[in-house]
């Protein structure tokens, strides 16, 4: 076999690989857990190795294309490593460093793997169906009532809203709303059969309908403007007009009947309606307010990747008890975590990818003179993928679409495709495959390939673990598979704050000199959680607990303050800060404590991104309507 042949296998794999890890992400609820994301993380660095493998096969056939937005890419990601070496928790930093390898990777790969006519078009086709599947599928889920998403069952929160794979029917939204003007420029302008245009007419319509069923109202708008934007455009033009308007009334038929016919669409749109928005954010207008207050702290560099959820806490409104985890909008998000240096790294990406675009507009366009047809793929793909991209990012706007994996790694191929097309405006972005290029290469995407691979083994080892623990029967099980997680993975601070708090649990059902030994236990692994993360506000308060315990008040109040400090409005701190001032006698304070803690919120509502949210604000009234009788007694008759 020779190198050419060689050369086409690894060619092939690559395109294999990289649709694989699309369709498998979007398919995978888009690929937030951890186990999903490992997958992800193998299938991209597998297909990484492979491109080494062809600069080394064929290197004169085999050229680096690097346009300048892969210098801001590179930039951000150097920025991104001196941000993770000096990180406050490095757990949470290496995993969001990790996910952006896994973007800028892709998007190499697909920069100068994929650009050949027929891959962009095999992606397209690929992409499009993947995304009438899952709109299918969230259309089922809209017209049934079904609240299951595979084996998994959504929060209560999305009831009557479509997600098809995904969790979150915002980030379905997102998804498709990257497609549809991608499969609507194909039914337009491309120069395909007439079967495979009405197949994806039809898929087209298919993913207008997911988006509607969404009720995201955010994807709402963002789509929409898309869909205008494509087809005015092409508007512009005699020959695509008719289509262009076929396609107008189809779009607002759909739309019109959509609202129409759905109680729950009517009831979201005069919401925002109420609010005289464009689209009502509720909640998020009290959480982009705390945000803004965490950028305060450092406002050149940011907090650290992935620490808006860290510090979040401390700036928490009193009326939202939920964990948002993200910002839900990219770029106050981008402007929290990074700064304003992180910031302005970022539009420059942004800035030499729109100048990329414009400069190679005109190349992928057919002129009057073609003796062919005036279809074009070329156009149908630079104009659907240009709106895609831009439906994503208004979307983001009000909602964290980028920080999930399978969005963020649609966003990246179509956008390594995109920037390929600058091959045609100019040759100055074509690097000739010497010895030293060749080297440089091997070792950076090789390194990177090989650093995804080793942590993504590590990361399923640790999930196998904590699942195991969430299954175990008994105490011993439970604590073994923990501190085997912990072994794995030894700066994971929630393992270590979870140790804490179960063998803290334990003292309470075991004899004294037991319970002695399970609260020292306890004690030992929340200092622990608290040297991974200092932000960490239950760690403090349970530590607090177990120190009060044994005995020690003294000691346990300084670190019920720090909780206090670290989340003063939060429902569970506030709650254990009341149980110690119950227990060191100061019933009046206590019952003031206890009393912040409302009866009356649903812990099923609001922006809850994390299961655990609603089940610390249930602890919190169960330890407010535990105590509170016995402080009130206490007041009565304080002798």
């Amino acid at each position: 076999m020779n190198r050419k042949t060689l050369d086409s296998f690894c060619e092939r794999g690559i395109v294999g690989l990289v649709l694989a890890a699309l369709v498998f992400s979007a398919l995978a609820t888009g690929a937030v857990r951890t186990l999903e994301f490992a997958v992800v993380e193998w299938l991209v660095a597998a297909a990484a190795l492979l491109w080494v493998a062809r600069t080394w096969l064929e290197p004169r056939r085999n050229r680096l294309l690097f346009p300048p937005v892969g210098w801001g890419l590179l930039l951000f990601l150097g920025y991104a490593l001196f941000h993770y070496v000096q990180a406050d928790v490095e757990y949470t930093a290496r995993r969001e460093v990790l996910r952006l390898l896994v973007y800028a990777l892709l998007f190499f790969v697909v920069l100068n793997n994929l650009h050949k006519s027929e891959w962009t078009q095999l992606t397209l086709y690929v992409l499009v169906f993947t995304g009438a599947a899952v709109a299918i599928y969230g259309i089922v889920q809209g017209l049934t009532g079904s609240e299951k998403v595979w084996h998994f069952t959504r929060p209560a929160q999305y009831e009557g809203r479509g997600s098809g794979t995904f969790i979150n029917p915002n980030h379905f939204a997102g998804f498709l709303g990257m497609l549809l003007p991608l499969g609507l420029a194909s039914v337009l302008t491309g120069r395909i059969s007439q079967p495979m245009r009405i197949l994806l007419g039809y898929s087209a319509l298919v993913l207008l309908v997911g988006v509607a069923v969404s009720m995201s109202r955010g994807g709402w708008i963002a789509s929409a403007l898309m869909v205008v934007g494509v087809i005015g455009v092409l508007g512009w033009r005699s020959q695509f007009r008719r289509r262009g308007l076929v396609a107008a009334g189809v779009v607002a038929g759909v739309a019109c009947l959509f609202f129409v016919t759905s109680k729950v669409a009517q009831t979201r749109a005069s919401g925002a309606a109420k609010q005289g928005t464009m689209a009502h954010v509720g909640p998020r207008i009290a959480l982009w307010g705390a945000a803004a207050k965490v950028w305060q702290e450092k406002k050149l560099l940011g907090v650290g990747p992935g620490h808006f959820d860290h510090r979040f806490p401390a700036h928490r409104p009193e009326r939202l008890q939920s964990r948002p985890v993200r910002v839900h909008n990219d770029y106050l998000n981008t402007l929290v975590d990074w700064g304003l240096a992180g910031v302005l790294l970022a539009g420059l990406m942004l800035g030499t990818m729109v100048s990329g675009i414009i400069k190679s507009w005109k190349y992928a366009q057919r002129t009057s003179s073609d003796l062919s047809a005036k279809t074009s793929n070329r156009t149908a793909f630079v104009l659907g993928s240009t709106a895609g991209l831009g439906s994503i990012a208004l979307h983001s706007f009000v909602d964290f679409n980028l920080h999930i994996p399978s969005n963020a790694m649609l966003a990246a191929t179509l956008a390594g495709l995109l920037a390929a097309y600058i091959r045609f405006a100019t040759e100055r972005h074509w690097v000739a495959m010497r010895l030293p290029v060749r080297l440089m290469l091997t070792g950076a995407v090789g390194g990177v390939s090989i650093l995804l691979m080793s942590q993504a083994l590590g990361q399923a080892r640790e999930y196998v673990q904590l699942e195991a623990s969430q299954a175990a029967e008994s105490f011993p099980d439970q604590v073994e598979h923990l501190e085997q997680a912990f072994a794995i993975e030894p700066n994971n601070h929630e393992t270590a704050g979870l140790l804490g708090e179960i063998h803290r649990r334990r003292a309470a059902d075991s004899g004294r000199a037991a319970r002695r030994v399970e609260l020292k236990k306890a004690a030992a692994w929340l200092k622990k959680a608290i040297t991974l993360n200092a932000f960490d506000a239950y760690s403090h308060a349970r530590l607090g607990m177990a120190l009060a315990q044994l005995g020690q008040a003294d000691k346990a109040g300084d670190y019920f303050a720090e909780a206090e400090k670290l989340d003063p409005n939060g429902y569970l701190t506030v709650a254990n800060v009341g149980w110690h001032k119950m227990h060191i006698g100061e019933y009046a304070e206590a019952k003031r404590y206890f009393e912040r803690v409302s009866p009356l919120d649903d812990p099923t509502k609001g922006l809850i991104a994390n299961r655990s949210e609603p089940i610390a604000q249930a602890l919190a009234r169960h330890i407010r309507e535990s105590y509170l009788p016995y402080i009130n007694e206490q007041l009565k008759n304080p002798e």
